[in-house]
């Protein structure tokens, strides 16, 4: 099945589900069928799967020629101005990447690799369906609280990785289709203590700028030549 075809799938069978919401670094075939829209209405975008650079400028001219908010995000009103029902809570309904557990209360134990090592570990919640190690988690939560005083969004795309979730992206990699990842058990997404930060992948947006300043105040460093969303939690 082609990725277009694949596509046209989810969109008629998630119509009373409501598709995922997408945003910059989301994958999966709620994003191709984005595309697919986007090029329906003259974009010229590949229909990967995959929102980067591309789709999300596609995004942002969409919505300021419809004259919604222009914040790259396609939530419920975006998907609708396209004729798609999107998911109510944000889901990955219509997604095909393998998900993050979804922890409730303060912390969930759960399975993450250390230098190829399984080790348990506990994740809690970050936002946006995102989770860290307990530890980075509380201390990111406080940066992104900080950081929204001072009117900076810090919203996070991507978090702790179970080990299907990285073989997905590294496979993604070594096909010459997603960006850079980590061999499985090797990521620090997979030990819970990185996450990416939604940042336009620009080193002169708000947000890299705000945590290029700020960041190491609360333990995350930027350790990823040519990722400015790329932010580790050394303690």
């Amino acid at each position: 099945m082609t990725t277009v075809a694949a596509a046209r799938r989810t969109a008629s069978s998630t119509s009373s589900k409501g598709v995922a919401w997408a945003r910059y670094g989301s994958r999966g075939l709620h994003v191709a069928l984005l595309q697919k829209k986007l090029n329906e209405r003259g974009a010229r975008l590949a229909v990967d799967g995959i929102f980067g650079q591309k789709t999300l400028a596609a995004v942002k001219r969409y919505q300021q020629q419809r004259g919604l908010a222009v914040d790259g995000v396609v939530g419920p009103k975006t998907w609708g101005s396209l004729g798609v029902q999107a998911s109510s809570n944000g889901g990955r309904v219509g997604g095909t990447s393998p998900s993050s557990p979804a922890p409730s209360g303060p912390g969930t134990r759960t399975t993450g690799y250390i230098n190829g090592r399984p080790q348990s570990i506990t994740v809690s919640p970050i936002g946006n369906g995102k989770y860290l190690r307990s530890d980075a988690a509380a201390a990111f939560n406080r940066m992104k609280a900080d950081a929204a005083r001072a009117g900076v969004n810090l919203s996070a795309v991507s978090g702790f990785r179970t080990m299907a979730e990285q073989t997905y992206l590294y496979n993604l990699y070594k096909s010459g289709r997603g960006n850079l990842a980590a061999r499985p058990g090797y990521s620090n997404h997979q030990g819970g203590i990185a996450v990416d930060v939604s940042t336009g992948g620009s080193y002169s947006s708000s947000a890299y700028r705000w945590l290029a300043a700020n960041g190491r105040r609360y333990g995350f460093v930027n350790d990823v030549r040519g990722e400015p969303w790329h932010w580790t939690y050394r303690g």
